[in-house]
């Protein structure tokens, strides 16, 4: 990936991630599948160094949505496409693609890595973080969303990811679900086991009431980490669960897009 410097930087980070929720997440075990990271993540760095960006943009889904450390956003296979071929220009330098965690459920996949890129002689040329989310489509794995940052510090926000913390944990506890549905996308996706994926917000708003019951869980929302890149928010951190006597703890991934002044969830997912 190049600045209008011409200095090379590599694709920025995606997030975002899956949703795996029954209950606040009370079921479903979202797991680490570093086989399949390791086999995209090879895929994905062999186009790059070979300068193909035909393969390249194969590995994205048709309406992918990439966000370049401290440039502009490209939304679709084509755009994407594009900007790899300006990206990388002549070639030459060497980008390596290191997974440094994965979190799989059904068709989705988060990938956390590092990325370095060095030149023909060897001399580092950037280095940074990025997060991925792939999703299966006809048994191939494609990139969905995914974000790239050149220095984490530059990327975090902790007063707007704390706001949009907020807004999720007051609706949920509120036990209000057409409050749950403003803040979801109306495409969102929430991945629940062993039911399978939940399409969209009317969808999800229906799953909410039902979760919901008469029992009226209430839950916190520790933040761990959060970073905002262009229009994409990554949230991700620990949650606490306490209904009638019991108490579930576990750990959450919530990709949020700006769309004008709202922002909405786009993926999540919810894990012990």
């Amino acid at each position: 990936m190049k600045t209008t410097a011409g200095t090379r930087f590599i694709l920025a980070v995606a997030i975002s991630a899956a949703l795996a929720i029954t209950s606040c997440a009370r079921s479903g075990t979202p797991a680490e599948d570093k086989t399949t990271a390791d086999t995209v993540t090879a895929a994905l760095a062999k186009a790059i160094n070979a300068g193909d960006t035909a393969a390249i943009a194969a590995l994205y889904a048709e309406d992918a949505h990439s966000e370049p450390p401290g440039g502009v956003a490209s939304t679709g296979r084509g755009d994407i496409e594009a900007y790899w071929k300006k990206d990388i220009g002549a070639g030459g330098e060497a980008t390596k693609l290191t997974v440094n965690h994965s979190v799989a459920q059904g068709d989705l996949l988060h990938i956390d890595g590092t990325y370095d890129v060095t030149a023909k002689d060897g001399a580092p040329l950037a280095k940074g973080q990025y997060q991925q989310l792939w999703r299966r489509v006809n048994n191939e794995w494609r990139i969905q969303h995914e974000m790239w940052r050149l220095d984490p510090a530059t990327q975090r926000d902790p007063m707007i990811a704390q706001w949009l913390s907020d807004r999720w944990t007051a609706a949920y506890n509120a036990g209000d679900a057409d409050a749950l549905k403003a803040l979801y996308h109306k495409d969102a996706v929430l991945s629940v086991s062993p039911q399978g994926a939940i399409m969209g917000a009317d969808a999800i708003a229906g799953f909410w009431k039902m979760d919901f019951g008469t029992t009226q869980p209430k839950t916190t929302l520790t933040l761990t980490d959060a970073y905002l890149s262009g229009d994409l928010a990554h949230l991700e951190g620990d949650y606490d669960v306490v209904e009638k006597n019991n108490q579930t703890r576990g750990h959450y991934v919530q990709l949020w897009m700006q769309e004008g002044d709202a922002w909405k969830i786009h993926r999540e997912m919810w894990w012990k």
